[in-house]
């Protein structure tokens, strides 16, 4: 299981699953290719319209303006509150195919050692996908701040499941495969009761995906965005 961060320290680990490596972003931002894979995703056309609407456009980040963002929008506001947030999604190539560690399982200390070593920058990244509380990261700032007096659930079951992979991945499965491994994670390491997810309505590929996961639509309002669908899975 792996452990939060202490003192400003964050012990590395990873998790496994048959074709990725996940890694969280607190170890991955100083990973220079994953950096450029994430900027490379947001600023694709594309795939911005898709994962986020056509109000927010692709953008031109550096790596300067890319390691803030990732510092910022993920680390401190979600590492660092609740020890839960993106993780990077990386193929596991060659050097690993002959590896018979099991299958979901944690790696720490020697172990993702052994396994990722110095080898981070080598290995292909393909996106990133993640769990953080929506009421401290992205739900509209007034019911987060005042989320007892809107009646919001605990944190546990406001944990929202995010995904982002580059398009010449699109259709195999990756996003299914790297977001289940992280949501086994939260359950059993973060105690994960519920999980939510928003969707633009004209992407039917994210809602086909959270249908094959086992959401189902919420009803619930929390983005207040008509453009957007609202899905939710509760954990059994």
């Amino acid at each position: 299981m792996s452990l939060p961060p202490k003192d400003g320290h964050f012990d590395p680990f990873a998790i496994l699953t048959p074709r990725l490596i996940l890694i969280p972003t607190p170890v991955a931002i100083n990973v220079n290719s994953y950096r450029a894979l994430y900027a490379s995703l947001h600023a694709d056309v594309h795939f911005c319209s898709m994962a986020f609407g056509d109000h927010f456009p692709a953008r031109n980040w550096d790596d300067a303006q890319t390691r803030t963002v990732i510092q910022t929008r993920d680390i401190d506001r979600s590492w660092n509150r609740h020890h839960v947030g993106d993780f990077a999604v990386g193929l596991r190539g060659p050097a690993h195919s002959d590896d018979t560690t099991t299958t979901g399982s944690i790696l720490t200390d020697d172990a993702f050692t052994r396994f990722a070593g110095d080898n981070l920058e080598q290995i292909q990244w393909v996106g990133y996908a993640g769990v953080r509380d929506a009421t401290t990261t992205s739900l509209p700032a007034a019911d987060a701040a005042d989320a007892d007096a809107v009646g919001l659930p605990p944190w546990q079951e406001m944990v929202e499941l995010r995904y982002g992979i580059s398009s010449q991945f699109w259709g195999g499965g990756i996003a299914k495969e790297a977001a289940e491994a992280v949501m086994g994670w939260a359950v059993d390491a973060r105690g994960v009761r519920r999980f939510i997810a928003e969707t633009e309505r004209g992407n039917s590929r994210s809602g086909r995906l959270l249908q094959k996961m086992g959401f189902g639509l919420s009803g619930t309002d929390y983005w207040k965005e008509p453009s957007e669908v609202e899905w939710e899975l509760v954990v059994q």
